[in-house]
């Protein structure tokens, strides 16, 4: 699978549609999603929780 960065389209995409949701995500909670979505983990509502222990979605 392609490695996801944060300057590449399919991120971006995320970002934008994001924005059109009133929602914006930290710069460390960016890098948490990527960190996740590259390692193959699969994705769980009890991993999304963790991730966003010491993190906000604003």
């Amino acid at each position: 699978m392609k490695q996801i960065q944060l300057n590449s389209p399919e991120f971006n995409s995320v970002l934008k549609n994001m924005q059109l949701e009133n929602l914006q995500l930290s710069q460390s909670l960016q890098q948490k999603a990527l960190d996740i979505v590259n390692s193959g983990m699969v994705v769980t509502p009890a991993l999304i929780m963790e991730a966003l222990a010491n993190d906000k979605v604003q």
